[in-house]
């Protein structure tokens, strides 16, 4: 069960950081705008964060390993 949580804390936090390029165009006043978007990017931090301590750390590792592959040294052009 910890895990699942974890797992939706860290969709989450994707959420919110997808929702941050939406908020300029809102029809808000400048000083709402800047709350918004930084409560959404304090908020997606925290949300990741907590996600990542409560899957643990195989689930953590695996998502690293899909989505953020490692440089081959043969992907090198000098």
């Amino acid at each position: 069960m910890k895990k699942k949580i974890g797992i939706i804390f860290i969709v989450l936090s994707f959420v919110l950081w997808i929702l941050i390029p939406v908020i300029p165009f809102l029809s808000f006043s400048a000083g709402l705008k800047t709350a918004i978007v930084s409560g959404l990017f304090i908020g997606g931090e925290v949300f990741f964060w907590l996600g990542a301590l409560l899957a643990g750390k195989d689930i953590v590792k695996k998502f690293i390993q899909k989505y953020w592959r490692k440089k081959d040294k043969n992907d090198d052009v000098t």
